[in-house]
């Protein structure tokens, strides 16, 4: 079948229905670089720009409209302003709805952010049925992430299908149905490494190398008084605190409440004025939009690291002297795996919330920030002949800590590695990686959605 392929970026969907047979025949992509990639990987496809400036009537007939239109209006990084989107993105699906009033195709398959069903309090989602529904098509929807079928990235994405009603009303997707993935199924990142790689591998900077010291110190010393490492994030700013919380915000309370309690560290609150006496408070106490009394879970939050901190008192007080060097973000930490406490057994992410530990089951999402690219500490040494951005030799130690993940690899967890991907830079390639689609899912789900002989 014939299938035109929406917002392709890199052409997940195009590399997807390709494999079993269908044949694309238009491809709209608004970003220039990615638009010379498609031409690129796929020499015979017309490519074009922005899809708000091309006329339905110019686009061939096709029997599937396929299309990731942008998430940022409904994503939980973006603003999540949906249709409402100051830049209009929200409104791209209203031309992918132009093309199928004029065209009627067969199939749709579209996809989306997991936020889409709930954004709005499930409003947009609705709307989107309504849509749909309103140009005949039954469709069905489902949130799905690659580490549920064995590959090993945690992705959560919504994918919508439909099929287009006929003259009595019936579209045959009764028939069809989003599977329930196998809870059995265990993904792992180590099939996606490849020890020699060396695509210009960016090792974990020396600045970096003492803050995963001193973490792993921390957690050694935790598990080995209290037998388990806990869940919840560790903020080191409420170690020494003791400025009260639990009715009223400190950044909200009478100045003589706040004088003269510990703030950060445990640094006395002094000053004659509130501005002084807040910025010494955990900086996520100075400003906040909750004026008559912080949210349970925060509470929480405090509560267990001030309880933490009594238990380890002992060794925390002079361990913080280390940790206080470094900047904000790497002075938290969230360690999401209950396996054995070696920051070596583990896949590392630096996030603006704090160092995350995550299992080698999978690779956290993709992200468009390079900064959160996942760490592969295990990586031991630099692939024989990998050179620096100055043209040198690494040396064992540069890796002691490991490295980032590979363009290559996080091409491989997207089941994108056959593209050429010419000469985008790294953070382009991750950008663009990050923007995809999950090859192997999409194709997952056209082999339930469309018929099996396309021809």
């Amino acid at each position: 079948m014939r299938f035109i392929d929406l917002f392709a970026g890199l052409g997940g969907f195009h590399l997807a229905l390709s494999r079993l047979g269908h044949e694309c025949v238009f491809a709209s992509e608004i970003r220039p670089n990615l638009q010379k990639l498609y031409k690129i990987n796929f020499p015979d496809v017309p490519i074009h720009g922005d899809i708000t400036k091309i006329r339905e009537e110019d686009i061939p007939s096709h029997d599937i409209l396929c299309g990731g239109f942008p998430c940022q209006p409904f994503s939980f990084s973006g603003k999540k302003q949906g249709f409402d989107d100051y830049l209009g993105r929200g409104n791209l699906f209203d031309e992918i709805c132009r093309i199928l009033h004029y065209h009627h195709p067969p199939y749709i398959f579209l996809e989306n952010v997991s936020a889409l069903p709930g954004h709005d309090g499930g409003r947009t989602w609705k709307i989107i049925q309504q849509k749909l529904d309103a140009l005949g098509y039954d469709i069905q929807g489902r949130v799905y992430s690659p580490h549920e079928f064995g590959i090993p990235q945690h992705r959560p994405r919504f994918y919508i299908v439909g099929r287009l009603r006929n003259e009595q009303g019936v579209s045959g997707m009764e028939h069809f149905g989003f599977w329930t993935p196998d809870e059995s199924i265990v993904s792992d990142v180590r099939t996606i490494v490849d020890m020699t790689d060396n695509d210009r591998v960016v090792p974990v900077r020396r600045a970096l190398h003492p803050v995963f010291d001193a973490w792993q110190e921390f957690v050694y010393r935790v598990t080995e008084r209290d037998g388990y490492m806990p869940s919840h994030c560790i903020f080191t700013m409420e170690f020494g605190a003791d400025y009260e919380f639990e009715d009223t915000p400190p950044a909200f309370q009478p100045l003589e409440r706040l004088r003269g309690r510990r703030g950060a560290y445990g640094k006395v609150l002094k000053g004659d004025t509130r501005e002084e006496l807040v910025a010494d408070l955990p900086f996520y106490m100075r400003k906040t939009k909750y004026e008559d009394t912080y949210p349970e879970f925060k509470k929480v939050l405090i509560r267990q690291n001030r309880e933490m901190y009594q238990r380890h008192k002992d060794w925390i007080d002079p361990w913080l002297q280390k940790i206080r060097k470094f900047p904000r973000t790497q002075r938290m930490l969230e360690w999401s795996t209950n396996q054995d406490w070696n920051f070596y057994h583990h896949v590392i992410q630096l996030r603006p919330s704090g160092i995350r530990i995550r299992s080698m089951n999978y690779i956290p999402t993709i992200t468009l920030c390079t900064t959160a690219t996942p760490i592969l500490p295990f990586v031991p040494y630099p692939p024989q002949g990998a050179l620096d951005k100055k043209g040198h030799p690494y040396v064992p130690e540069d890796f002691r800590w490991g490295r980032y993940i590979s363009h290559s690899e996080a091409a491989r967890i997207q089941s994108m590695q056959e593209l050429n991907y010419g000469n985008l830079s790294r953070v382009q390639k991750f950008k663009a990686l990050g923007n995809a689609v999950n090859v192997d899912v999409v194709e997952m789900i056209a082999r339930r959605l469309l018929p099996q002989d396309p021809l």
